[in-house]
């Protein structure tokens, strides 16, 4: 697929309310906007995204879509994951007529999501090999103490932005560190994953068929499941300050964080 044809991506938001670590959180606000009005509002200046959508289980959910203007397809309360929620919003569409060439899942937590790093991931797969069947971001971690915190998720990079694997551990392992000084952006400890994907359709279908895998039970990382089962994973690389504020609101304090921050720039 070249940039030349016209590509059509569906931009899905998988939306739940039955968090574990934080229920109703789509619903809270952030500086006067609900968390899913702000993820739709950003996804939907993305120039790439020729469609974009709402995929939830929950009537209050659609409730503050049809309040919002904000296009929804009702999914299973089956899912266990965003993707397997994006894979059913994707088919309900098809059914009505629709077709899509790539499929990107805009999680549902990164209310400040930067829409030309959505523009830039989707164009890194439609220019991709064909052997990588889907793609994500990755950005340089500087920090020791983030790339030893287990709930940053760190990339080990192959050769052409190929995804070897995805831990919350730190890796890869640095057996002689060079020490401190020698951490730039250009010469990062690791590489950050940030929970942004983009497919191709064939790619998505089957996904969301196989099996969970050893390693994505012992990580709970979704992306596994892919690896595991041989598909190629293009990790396009982005700066910090492109992907900033780097808030993913999975707890309270994430959302308190979110909410001094659109306080402080006045969004």
């Amino acid at each position: 697929m070249t940039t030349k044809q016209k590509i059509s991506c569906l931009g899905v938001i998988p939306v739940r309310l039955e968090s574990t670590r934080f229920p109703n959180k789509p619903l809270k606000e952030i500086h006067g906007k609900t968390l899913v009005e702000r993820v739709w509002n950003q996804a939907s200046k993305s120039s790439s995204v020729t469609t974009l959508v709402v995929a939830t289980n929950n009537t209050e959910i659609a409730a503050e879509c049809d309040k919002k203007g904000m296009r929804y397809v009702m999914t299973s309360s089956s899912h266990e994951t965003g993707t397997d929620r994006v894979a059913e919003a994707c088919s309900i569409l098809e059914s009505q007529g629709a077709h899509f060439d790539l499929v990107a899942n805009i999680q549902g937590d990164m209310p400040f999501v930067n829409p030309e790093v959505i523009d830039s991931v989707t164009h890194s797969l439609a220019t991709a090999d064909t052997d990588f069947g889907m793609a994500t971001i990755g950005t340089p971690i500087t920090s020791r103490e983030e790339y030893e915190r287990a709930a940053t998720v760190k990339i080990a990079l192959g050769e052409n932005g190929r995804a070897l694997y995805f831990s919350r551990s730190p890796i890869p392992h640095w057996r002689n560190f060079p020490g401190e000084d020698a951490i730039t952006a250009e010469n990062p400890l690791a590489y950050k994953h940030m929970g942004l994907y983009v497919f191709r359709r064939a790619t998505l279908a089957t996904i969301s068929r196989l099996p969970k895998a050893f390693t994505e039970q012992r990580e709970a990382l979704e992306q596994l499941r892919a690896l595991a089962h041989g598909v190629g994973i293009k990790v396009h690389i982005v700066s910090r300050a492109s992907v900033e504020p780097c808030i993913e609101v999975d707890t309270p304090q994430d959302l308190e964080d979110a909410i001094q921050w659109a306080q402080k720039v006045r969004i």
